[in-house]
């Protein structure tokens, strides 16, 4: 068997493993001795720290390195996946829930863990698709100065995030008969009008360098009224808006309230979170971007393009701690959380393989 055919069977045997074991955020601890089990094979030290909601992360070292691996444990609940714990292929493609979210890029870094001998950390964290309390409470490795967080990047380095406001909104109006609309006032009308002035924000029409032009605004949740013919007095949404690196989030939320009370409605802040660009000029994050420009370009014949990433990851809580945290992985983000939840072969063993030629190229520049 060639050599990258045996490294694929490795990964698929492992996803599938990982796979039929559900983590939707709450469970992560289902996973925990599996995990346990498989690093301390591959001769880690293993911690199992419980955080403060009561699940565990799971800290592995091998040696003493500067470079940690992080990923979460923790999918997205089933909702609508018709096979959500049963891994399946089409073609080259794998399809359940987690296998580019990330559990598919952890059967690769576990494969790339037996695959180098090189000293490494690496952490599995909990909560991540909720409040990312795995990666704010993790007791770091003390040597730690560097990590990368295992997420779908389609083989880019992340090297900023997009900051966000999530809101819910609650707009009033006034009931009456539907066949009398003009005698009444309709919150959901209301909800829909507020909602196109804050997609006129002008944070959210800004665009940076490292991010790709898409849209900054996601209506993800509305619901109001009780009868066609009530005209609905109470309507609630929630939206999540991307901050781009050039503004400030607090600023942003603020002038969202004056909008929010010029229509005389009501808000709560859900989530808010700060743009984050790393300082390409950081010895840490050169040594690092180094290793992996060097890696990706061996390994996939093409310069590494470094990119903002416009969803929240657990990089942002440790370069917060004073990490330099990149993200890095095969697959499309776009895949993650959907019905048709996939990831191809190839994706998971190049992620392999560029995992672990980074851990040993970056020893190397700590030398």
């Amino acid at each position: 068997m060639r050599k990258e055919e045996a490294i694929a069977g490795e990964i698929v045997r492992r996803l599938e493993e990982l796979v039929s074991v559900p983590t939707p955020t709450g469970q992560e601890d289902a996973l925990v001795p599996y995990l346990v089990e498989s690093l301390c094979e591959l001769g880690f030290d293993v911690t199992e720290q419980r955080i403060s909601i009561g699940r565990k992360n799971i800290i592995g070292r091998r040696g003493r390195s500067r470079l940690m691996f992080c990923a979460h444990t923790d999918t997205i609940p089933a909702y609508t996946h018709p096979t959500p714990y049963k891994l399946r292929s089409f073609g080259s493609e794998l399809i359940g829930r987690g296998v580019v979210d990330c559990k598919g890029l952890i059967a690769a870094l576990l494969v790339a863990l037996r695959l180098s001998e090189s000293p490494c950390n690496v952490a599995f964290v909990a909560d991540e698709e909720k409040s990312g309390l795995g990666s704010k409470e993790l007791e770091l490795p003390d040597s730690v100065r560097a990590a990368v967080v295992l997420e779908p990047t389609d083989f880019k380095l992340a090297i900023a995030h997009a900051g966000a406001i999530e809101i819910e909104v609650t707009t009033f109006g006034k009931a009456t008969h539907g066949a009398l609309p003009h005698t009444g006032v309709n919150a959901i009308e209301k909800a829909i009008e507020l909602i196109e002035r804050l997609k006129c924000l002008p944070a959210l029409q800004r665009r940076h360098e490292l991010f790709e032009d898409a849209p900054l605004f996601t209506l993800g949740i509305i619901s109001g009224g009780c009868d066609v013919m009530v005209v609905p007095n109470r309507c609630t949404f929630q939206v999540d808006m991307r901050i781009l690196p050039t503004d400030d989030a607090q600023a942003v939320l603020e002038q969202i309230r004056e909008i929010i009370s010029d229509a005389q409605s009501e808000m709560s802040v859900l989530d808010i979170s700060q743009p984050v660009v790393l300082d390409l000029n950081d010895d840490v994050v050169a040594s690092l971007v180094d290793a992996f420009k060097r890696a990706h370009e061996n390994l996939c014949g093409e310069p590494l393009k470094c990119i903002g990433y416009h969803s929240w990851t657990d990089a942002v809580n440790l370069i917060e701690r004073g990490i330099c945290a990149v993200v890095y992985g095969g697959g499309k983000l776009h895949r993650a959380h959907s019905d048709w939840e996939s990831i191809t072969i190839d994706e998971l063993v190049m992620s392999c393989n560029v995992y672990r030629c980074v851990m040993e190229y970056f020893v190397e520049t700590q030398k």
